[in-house]
């Protein structure tokens, strides 16, 4: 799961969703995933024709990268679910007649946890991704995104 502007769409008919994995937009909650620590452009860039030949990726590379991605999607999707559903119940509580400052600081809690997991779950993937490439591909990528 900030940013991803101006990143080439990953499957055509939706920038902002990889094979069924919601992607950062602006207005996505998911959007935050990529407003620190950033370890690659958003999404299956690697798919992407452009980064692809950009960075010299081989099709074995690719082909482990996907598998590294379908490995990690049950889990990142499952975050990302997570976090929506806080943020909706944060929605919720801030939305109340009576607004209990309490509940809601709690609430937010809750939702910079799961935000945070998402995160972390996302960095795990690009962590992995990274380490299939070579020192110059991981350099290559840096100064791309």
């Amino acid at each position: 799961m900030p940013s991803s502007g101006g990143m080439p769409s990953n499957n055509g008919d939706n920038p902002g969703a990889i094979r069924g994995v919601p992607m950062p937009q602006e207005n996505n909650p998911m959007s935050t995933v990529h407003s620190g620590l950033q370890l690659g452009p958003p999404g299956r860039w690697w798919d992407d024709k452009h980064y692809a030949k950009a960075l010299h990726l081989r099709s074995e590379q690719q082909k482990r990268m996907d598998s590294l991605f379908e490995q990690n999607k049950a889990n990142l999707v499952s975050k990302y679910q997570a976090l929506q559903q806080e943020e909706s119940k944060m929605e919720a509580l801030s939305r109340a007649h009576a607004l209990d400052e309490g509940a809601l600081f709690a609430q937010i809690d809750r939702v910079a946890q799961a935000r945070a997991d998402l995160e972390k779950a996302n960095a795990h993937l690009m962590l992995q991704v990274r380490k299939e490439m070579d020192a110059d591909q991981t350099s290559r990528l840096d100064k791309l995104h």
